[in-house]
C-alpha cells in the first residue's frame, strides 16, 4: 500500500523551519547591535563625565601656576564605568550579568588616551565580547571593536 497523503506537508515545513532559523539569526543580530549601542552610550556617558574631572584638575593645576598635562588615570575611568554600568571586573574583563546571575556579553578593560596633544580631547578604545547562542549550546563568540571620543570645548 502506498501512502502519500502526508508528503505534501513536508516542503511546508521545511519552510517554516528555515523561516523560524532565518528569524533567530536576525533576533540574535539586533540583540548584539543593542548591546553594543547601549555600551557605547554609556561610556560615552562615563567618559563626559571623566572629562568634566579632568577639566577641572587642569583648570586648578592652571590656577597653581602649574601648566603640565594631567597624566589620565584609566583606573579610574574603569571605576567609574563599571559602578555605572554594573559591570563586574574579572581580571582583564568587565562582564555583565542579568537579574538571573547569567553572563550576557563581557568587554576588554578599556584604554582612554589622549586624541590631540595640548587639548582636553580624549578617547576610550575596548572590544565587546557577545556569546551567541544555538538552541542553548554557545556557538561563538561576536567580537566587536568600540572606540568613543568626548572633548572639553573652551566657550568665552
Amino acid at each position: 500500500m502506498n501512502n502519500k497523503r502526508g508528503a505534501g506537508y513536508i516542503p511546508a515545513c521545511v519552510m517554516i523551519i528555515i523561516l523560524t532559523m532565518l528569524l533567530s539569526v536576525f533576533l540574535t543580530f539586533v540583540s548584539a547591535v543593542n548591546i553594543v549601542r547601549q555600551t557605547k552610550r554609556n561610556s560615552r556617558v562615563v567618559l563626559d563625565s571623566y572629562v568634566m574631572e579632568e577639566s577641572i584638575a587642569i583648570y586648578n593645576s592652571i590656577k597653581n601656576g602649574n601648566d603640565e598635562a594631567v597624566a589620565l588615570d584609566s583606573g579610574s575611568y574603569i571605576k567609574s564605568l563599571c559602578e555605572f554600568c554594573t559591570f563586574a571586573e574579572k581580571s582583564n574583563k568587565l562582564y555583565s550579568y542579568s537579574s538571573d546571575g547569567d553572563m550576557q556579553y563581557y568587554l576588554s578593560k578599556p584604554t582612554i588616551g589622549y586624541t590631540k596633544d595640548k587639548e582636553l580631547k580624549i578617547y576610550a578604545s575596548y572590544t565587546v565580547y557577545i556569546p551567541i547562542y544555538f538552541a542553548g549550546i554557545r556557538v561563538d563568540t561576536a567580537v566587536i571593536p568600540v572606540t568613543v571620543k568626548s572633548n572639553f570645548t573652551e566657550k568665552f
